[in-house]
């Protein structure tokens, strides 16, 4: 399968919701095509490496602004992880033979409440219990990664994975590191208070 990409460094997934500001002319069309029928395009991480092998369609979800030049801030939301087989260009547009990615191994449901319960504690040590509610209706890895901000290396090693268990481990050494921190940053004031 063929899907136009935009590369960028930054990495998407699927629940992921990514602002985007479009200014050049090559992606202006690239987005007002996307809008007009409605159809998706790859958001690829690009690194002084070159184009990562794994990637995410995304659809635009909301256009914000659209100027009269044509610029567009848009949200897109991710959809499928893919695999990049070949890319070439097309009008200095990105063009990448695809294959979507099915995942070889899942997470139990017990599994994944235990994951789900480390990233719990992470938003509440953090504070972040405004919506707590919504958070606790999660049920993916990927609806765990929409409100923390990782390093693009890191989400880029989660996609990369087929295993949703492999995900769930780097998540897991993820949550108990960003725990372990700010619980010592805790102790450190109440000993310094």
């Amino acid at each position: 399968m063929e899907l136009k990409l935009f590369p960028l460094p930054l990495v998407s997934y699927p629940t992921k919701r990514v602002p985007l500001h479009i200014f050049e002319d090559r992606y202006k069309t690239l987005i007002s095509d996307s809008i007009k029928y409605n159809s998706e395009f790859g958001i690829i991480y690009h690194s002084a490496e070159g184009l990562a092998l794994k990637g995410c369609s995304v659809k635009v979800t909301e256009v914000i602004e659209e100027y009269p030049d044509g610029r567009y801030d848009i949200i897109t939301t991710g959809q499928k992880i893919f695999k990049l087989e070949n890319h070439y260009m097309v009008k200095d547009i990105h063009v990448g033979e695809i294959s979507f990615q099915e995942d070889n191994e899942s997470l139990s449901e017990i599994e994944f409440e235990g994951l789900k319960e480390k990233y719990l504690k992470l938003l509440i040590a953090l504070g972040e219990t405004a919506h707590i509610e919504y958070h606790i209706s999660k049920n993916s890895i990927f609806e765990l990664l929409e409100s923390i901000q990782l390093p693009a290396v890191l989400e880029q090693q989660i996609i990369s994975t087929e295993s949703e268990r492999e995900r769930a481990q780097i998540l897991e050494s993820f949550f108990k590191v960003a725990l372990n921190n700010y619980s010592g940053k805790i102790n450190q004031k109440k000993f310094t208070s």
